[in-house]
């Protein structure tokens, strides 16, 4: 896991984490405080990634400023946005979201108004997988860890499986 580090007013270290597309690996650095073009490259550092977008994690837009925190989550993504398709019940849903945006976030998308128009029941249980597997995909992470750069989408599938009891 590798992470990256800023600092804050008082000199201490604010920790930032570069997340890469669908690379495993986390990167860590150290920076000043408010040194967002120092972050931006260290992330176009890594090979294949020289020209790739910065987000902050759940954000809509491209990093503006990392400004002065103890701690940042941020992904590097060569796609400005991504195409997500949801299947349900023989239907496809499909909506562009930034990269960062959480698995949250787009199922709370998938089972709401502009959705799937799940109950409030229905909606409790659902959970997004990838096709052809069988775990629910975790709701804290970035939709663009799962989407490769070669297409910027990626399909999901909605289910109302119980994964409570394994």
């Amino acid at each position: 896991m590798v992470e990256a580090v800023t600092q804050d007013s008082r000199g201490k270290k604010v920790r930032v984490e570069l997340e890469f597309e669908t690379l495993p690996d986390v990167k860590a650095v150290e920076v000043e405080k408010n040194d967002t073009g120092a972050v931006i490259t260290v992330a176009r550092s890594v090979t294949g990634f020289e020209n790739a977008h910065v987000f902050e994690r759940d954000g809509d837009e491209v990093l503006k400023e990392i400004g002065d925190r103890r701690a940042v989550t941020l992904l590097v993504h060569r796609c400005r946005h991504i195409t997500v398709d949801v299947r349900y019940d023989g239907e496809t849903k499909q909506r562009k979201f930034s990269p960062a945006v959480t698995v949250l976030r787009v199922l709370h998308w998938a089972v709401g108004k502009n959705g799937f128009k799940l109950d409030d029941n229905a909606a409790a249980k659902a959970n997004l997988i990838l096709p052809g597997t069988e775990q629910p995909l975790p709701k804290d992470t970035m939709i663009g860890r799962y989407a490769p750069h070669s297409g910027c989408a990626v399909t999901l599938d909605l289910t109302l499986k119980d994964f409570t009891n394994g």
